[in-house]
């Protein structure tokens, strides 16, 4: 749902205003009213990756931290969305702050909503690229795939990623935006 107000004037103050019991992004000045909590085996898949993605995190160079829905990732001030998690390195921990993450993380995963698909394969697709954020994860448990993409860039004020790989049942997923990190996409959909 989508509130009627001319595009781009919504700011994070008028974010952050919204009662805590309806959730809500904001997405370049437009606000939108997200979907009820997610079903029971969007929230098993990310519950595995988590699971598989900690038990490999030794295996990547830059420890981190990691961070769930509903944590604000604030990429300007008309865009603050929640991802389902995101991984922020050591070496870049200043940008977590009170309100949330204040800048782009290194890693995004979004698990694909049955509801409005086009809004984490279109809109957050091109809003993380133009932003600047080098991995982007989208788990679709419906198909029991994995899309990585990686390496941003921007032409024309769009956001795109240049590197694509799409991780069936029987593949490891390996991303270029975190060397070293390998799961196997059967563990997140068992």
């Amino acid at each position: 749902m989508v509130i009627a107000k001319p595009k781009g004037k919504y700011t994070y103050e008028d974010y952050a205003a919204k009662p805590d019991d309806e959730r809500w992004e904001l997405i370049d000045g437009v606000l939108y009213q997200m979907a009820p909590s997610p079903n029971t085996k969007h929230q098993r898949a990310l519950r595995r990756w988590v699971a598989a993605f900690e038990s490999r995190l030794s295996q990547v160079d830059q420890p981190g931290e990691l961070f769930f829905a509903p944590t604000d990732l604030i990429l300007a001030d008309g865009t603050t969305v929640q991802p389902d998690m995101f991984f922020v390195t050591n070496d870049r921990g200043h940008i977590i702050t009170l309100r949330g993450c204040e800048g782009p993380p290194d890693l995004v995963v979004e698990i694909l909503s049955p509801s409005n698909p086009a809004r984490d394969l279109e809109t957050k697709r091109e809003l993380y690229a133009r932003h600047g954020i080098p991995g982007y994860c989208i788990l679709d448990t419906e198909a029991e795939t994995v899309l990585a993409l990686s390496e941003p860039v921007t032409e024309g004020g769009v956001g795109t990623y240049t590197v694509e790989a799409l991780h069936r049942s029987g593949d490891t997923l390996t991303t270029a935006s975190m060397p070293g990190l390998a799961i196997t996409v059967a563990d997140i959909f068992a």
